[in-house]
């Protein structure tokens, strides 16, 4: 098993000792959206990232999707100079969670065969990877071809594999199996690991995709690793000792995203009972449960900073119209219960995930970035502000420039105790 250990790295950054204790602390949360072909224009968004986290103004920033080993390494490098210490985890598909048991949400008893173990379900697997090999390859007509985008996966060849989805729970597991690998792996890689590896099922081969940049010293790094299906779950968190303050801990995390479509159907054993946009949801509310226990546990008095992509939002009215559409509002809801929702007093809601962002597909605007705070007042949150919104890059095939990230990032700026 490939252990979940830090790696903090040390250079030579700001002078951040040399002058006189901040005063303030600014936090950020930024979904880098590197998440193989689920997200368009990877390799050109891939370039340009690292330059403009580089530039970065903030202190402390909670990175989120940077999937592979490879990203999180290119970004460390290239924000080196300005964020000398960074927190990052390696996890694979052997990586044991920390805690299943949740009493308020029954598990389902963990299945020791492959995914697509069975014949029935090998057929739908070779239909729907017959179909994505003629129609979705890079590689067209041939198996070592990866998906060349999961809206064409989802517009050519959901049919071929809708046994997978509607004949139960045999169907379902190798259906999860196959959907959050396209992205990323080979169509040969696929078919190998759902019909032989017990494990298979995550993506981008277990690993999770947060990590903590800072201007400032870390220490007590960790994480813990939460259930999750499709994708590996985690709460990763550090101590930042600012030069002439008390010590504040970050935490930095990426809850389930809740599915509502008929190609994403909830295929995990974490939904208490629940199929569907439920399953997701209840699957997301045990892991803000888990959030919230982890925190409570681990910061005692300390001032803590709760900051990340939680794939919910509340709605947000304007004359007499919904300007930002409520996303799992019930978790959110969870969520301001327990912490304090930093956010300025003079800050006009704005979405994260928005219809104007060309990655996005034009969705409905979503508010699902946030940060959060413990042992720190709302009267502490000096300004709250959108970042990375006009960042983008150049592609040749794009009709225009496209945006760094199908998110944009939330910064706070905090008064510091």
């Amino acid at each position: 098993m490939l252990s979940a250990v830090a790696t903090v790295a040390v250079g030579c950054g700001d002078d951040t000792g040399a002058a006189a204790a901040p005063e303030t602390l600014t936090v950020e949360t930024y979904n880098v959206g590197l998440a193989g072909a689920f997200i368009p224009f990877e390799a050109q968004r891939r370039a340009a990232m690292g330059p403009a986290l580089a530039a970065d103004t903030s202190d402390v920033i909670c990175v989120q999707e940077a999937w592979l080993e490879s990203d999180k390494e290119a970004i460390a490098t290239a924000v080196r100079a300005r964020f000398p210490y960074v927190a990052r985890w390696q996890h694979s598909l052997e990586t044991a969670v920390d805690s299943e048991i949740d009493p308020m949400c029954p598990v389902v008893p963990e299945s020791t065969g492959a995914p697509c173990a069975s014949m029935g379900s090998q057929t739908s697997l070779n239909a729907g990877l017959s179909c994505l090999t003629r129609n979705c390859s890079t590689m067209p007509n041939s198996e070592m071809g990866q998906t060349t985008s999961t809206s064409c996966a989802q517009a050519m060849c959901v049919g071929e594999v809708a046994n997978l989805i509607t004949t139960g729970a045999e169907g379902l597991r190798c259906y999860g199996c196959l959907a959050p690998n396209l992205p990323t792996e080979t169509f040969a890689s696929i078919r190998s690991q759902c019909t032989t590896n017990p494990r298979a099922g995550l993506a981008f081969g277990g690993q999770s995709g947060v990590m903590i940049l800072s201007r400032y010293p870390l220490s007590n790094t960790e994480v813990r690793v939460m259930p999750g299906t499709w994708n590996r779950r985690v709460i990763a968190r550090a101590t930042v000792n600012v030069p002439g303050r008390a010590p504040v801990n970050v935490y930095c995390n990426h809850l389930t995203p809740v599915f509502n479509s008929i190609a994403f159907p909830y295929t995990g054993r974490y939904g208490c009972g629940e199929t569907g946009p439920l399953g997701w949801e209840s699957e997301q509310r045990a892991q803000a449960r888990r959030l919230a226990q982890y925190v409570t546990a681990t910061a005692g008095t300390t001032p803590a900073v709760i900051a990340g992509d939680f794939n919910a939002g509340p709605e947000q009215m304007a004359a007499g119209r919904p300007t930002i559409q409520a996303e799992a509002e019930d978790t959110f809801n969870d969520l301001r219960t327990q912490f304090t929702h930093a956010v300025a007093a003079n800050y006009v809601p704005s979405c994260t995930y928005c219809g104007d962002n060309f990655l996005t597909g034009g969705t409905d605007p979503v508010w699902i970035d946030h940060v959060f705070l413990r042992n720190l007042a709302a009267s502490s949150v000096l300004s709250t502000e959108r970042t990375h919104v006009e960042a983008s890059v150049a592609v040749p095939t794009a009709p225009n420039r496209v945006p760094l990230s199908d998110h944009y990032g939330l910064r706070v700026t905090l008064r510091l105790p």
